[in-house]
């Protein structure tokens, strides 16, 4: 399974905001029983979100429960002075000397007036949410949009050094069925310098790595050469610097002996400068 087809697409990201279609939810809810790896990576979007809303929340004013409570109180106050209104009983009213008379159904008990009072509290503290949450949807929706894009931005970065590292296994494999022709200084005067060819004797194919040469004048380039039977080949020019990074491609060359480098004028020369040669190694048999 593809599953970083799944993270890079932004599937998961559309599911847990509950914009995915049916089709996707199916799909995804598919993958995850097959992909311990893509159920973590859902699980890790859903903790961040939930984590992200969580941080964003505003809480009703405390003004709203003095509110709700000064009402309460009221409301209790009224129905007591109500009851001393009416005086004492008399000791004599019997229950069988009142009148039956028919009282009228109570529509409201006194303590659903305190649950009534409880959800229009309830009412206005989740008005006054969403009215702070309408003024900052577009903040969030900028956040939001801010943490998918460092996320694309990492998967991108991510599938860049898988690709690098490919290259350089796909490198490293191709190196291995090379001969390898270390090239060393050639006149005490210039002592330490050092580069490396990788030549393939069946392709023919060739490769140079610097290791320790001086930068040349900018009016002058390094230029690599081939030994064969005692004549030298042409094996093109080579960057330093910067552009001297990894490994730099040269001319194929059939049947080498030894590989020497010489210093010229920018661009090349047809023939070597023996006098300003600074690498030279041999092919080992």
């Amino acid at each position: 399974m593809d599953v970083q087809r799944y993270i890079s697409s932004g599937i998961i990201e559309s599911y847990v905001a509950g914009l995915a279609t049916d089709p996707e939810v199916r799909d995804l809810h598919s993958a995850m029983a097959q992909s311990p790896e893509l159920k973590a990576a859902v699980d890790a979007v859903q903790l961040d979100m939930e984590r992200y809303v969580e941080m964003q929340s505003v809480p009703p004013p405390p003004t709203e429960k003095d509110k709700l409570f000064l009402l309460i109180n009221n409301d209790q106050s009224a129905e007591m002075v109500d009851v001393m209104a009416a005086g004492p009983v008399p000791a004599y009213a019997y229950e069988a000397e009142v009148p039956r008379e028919r009282k009228p159904l109570q529509l409201v008990h006194p303590a659903w007036r305190v649950v009534a009072a409880a959800a229009i509290a309830g009412l206005i503290g989740c008005g006054y949410y969403i009215f702070q949450q309408s003024g900052q949807q577009n903040e969030w929706k900028a956040k939001y949009e801010a943490i998918v894009l460092e996320k694309e931005t990492m998967l991108a970065e991510n599938k860049t050094f898988q690709t690098r590292m490919e290259e350089s296994q796909t490198m490293l494999t191709t190196i291995r069925n090379m001969k390898t022709v270390n090239m060393y200084t050639v006149t005490p005067t210039r002592p330490g310098l050092l580069a490396t060819v990788y030549w393939n004797q069946k392709t023919q194919e060739v490769l140079l790595t610097v290791h320790n040469l001086p930068e040349p004048a900018a009016d002058q380039q390094y230029q690599l050469w081939s030994i064969v039977n005692g004549k030298p080949v042409d094996a093109g020019v080579f960057e330093m610097g910067s552009a001297a990074t990894g490994f730099q491609k040269m001319k194929a060359v059939p049947g080498a002996q030894m590989f020497a480098v010489t210093l010229e004028k920018k661009g090349g020369s047809p023939t070597p400068t023996l006098t300003a040669m600074y690498l030279a190694g041999k092919v080992a048999g």
